[in-house]
């Protein structure tokens, strides 16, 4: 195929791997020792550490990359546009199929496993509603895993003028000026400043949607926003690639260690010494980790081939159906009585078959399915 050279493809191959991620992490919640919607009966140890790796870095990525494509669609479209698409891409889904059909069984199952609730689910559907509330500015709802989708479009909006700055003349110098500064080696690692200190002042609890997450999240955004804008970034993340993976590893090994021997909580967000010392490990393991797969992806992964269009278009109707095909089908192999691993294997294999089934079958061709998925439509073909 001919390449694109005003296409990034490593940032839609790096979306399509975070997606993925995200599947396998939500496959795991199941067998880790934390609370979550459905679980398995014998938590596991190695799920909770598969889980805790993964946490550190999944969802800061997702807002990375979606920060970087922003800075694509602001060169291709003026803001109104831009909101406009965000608004069909995000609100859309998150208001039709998420509110009406994706979101209230992850609801019932989560109410009825707490021992919340007991009956059917046609008898809850209504319940879910009582949810909706205001939620400044939107109308909101026990919303699952499509809090991404709010937050991302909230995002989107609150941090425009900064957007648009950025892309004057001046917020381009100003841009340049940061760029050669952490084009040295070892320069990409300034971004960890900014990462602990939103880690000191606001204090985000580990993963989830609360306030303190929406500001840590948005600084994701802006720093993924930079990375196309120069050159230099995507350079740097190459090569301090290898320092980054030795780095990461190091931090999560020292952070396990706290919480294993020393007996921290990560919960506890009260100022104290060691919760300084684990602000700094958390804030390094997590930018570290995003680095070193920035940096591969920028290597190894800035070519198109035919499974990247196919990946690139299903990405987001995939994400939005994930969680809830993933808890239907765990719904009826956790209680079975084998081994974690192997109902960990069967969950995900069934629910990926599944989830792609209705993207080709119900979501690919149909225009009107399409748009309540957030996907662009198919242009009909003139004779």
């Amino acid at each position: 195929m001919d390449q694109n050279p005003q296409r990034r493809y490593d940032i839609d191959w790096l979306r399509i791997f975070a997606t993925l991620a995200v599947f396998f992490f939500h496959n795991a919640r199941f067998f880790d020792t934390l609370d979550w919607h459905i679980k398995n009966a014998d938590p596991s140890e190695a799920m909770f550490i598969f889980v805790a790796f993964l946490n550190a870095w999944i969802m800061p990525i997702f807002f990375l990359i979606s920060g970087a494509g922003s800075w694509f669609g602001l060169e291709s479209r003026n803001w109104r546009q831009y909101l406009l698409d965000r608004g069909k891409r995000l609100l859309v889904p998150f208001y039709t199929v998420g509110a009406l059909i994706l979101i209230p069984p992850q609801y019932y199952w989560d109410r009825v496993t707490k021992g919340l609730f007991a009956g059917s689910f046609s008898d809850f559907y209504l319940q879910f509603f009582n949810t909706v509330h205001f939620d400044f500015p939107f109308l909101s709802f026990w919303s699952g895993h499509l809090w991404f989708l709010r937050f991302l479009f909230l995002i989107s909006l609150l941090t425009l003028p900064l957007l648009l700055y950025l892309k004057s003349s001046n917020g381009r110098l100003l841009i340049s000026k940061l760029a050669a500064v952490t084009h040295v080696r070892g320069g990409i690692f300034l971004f960890v400043i900014p990462i602990f200190l939103v880690e000191l002042l606001i204090k985000p609890p580990p993963g989830g949607d609360s306030i303190s997450n929406f500001f840590y999240y948005l600084l994701f955004f802006i720093i993924g926003y930079l990375i196309p804008a120069d050159g230099r970034f995507t350079e740097s993340l190459k090569k301090n690639s290898g320092f980054s993976l030795i780095s990461g590893i190091a931090a999560f090994c020292l952070i396990g260690l706290m919480l294993a021997v020393f007996g921290y909580d990560p919960w506890n967000k009260s100022f104290s010494t060691i919760f300084l010392l684990v602000s700094v490990l958390v804030s390094i393991n997590t930018w570290c980790w995003i680095s070193f797969i920035l940096g591969m992806g920028f290597k190894h992964f800035n070519r198109n081939i035919k499974a990247l269009a196919y990946g690139s278009q299903a990405v987001l109707p995939f994400y939005i159906l994930h969680q809830t095909i993933i808890l239907f089908v765990g719904w009826y192999i956790i209680p079975l009585d084998m081994f974690f691993l192997l109902k960990y294997l069967i969950i995900s294999t069934v629910s990926f078959i599944l989830i792609m089934l209705i993207y080709e079958v119900c979501i690919k061709r149909i225009n009107m399915i399409r748009f309540l998925f957030g996907m662009r439509l198919i242009k009909a073909e003139s004779n």
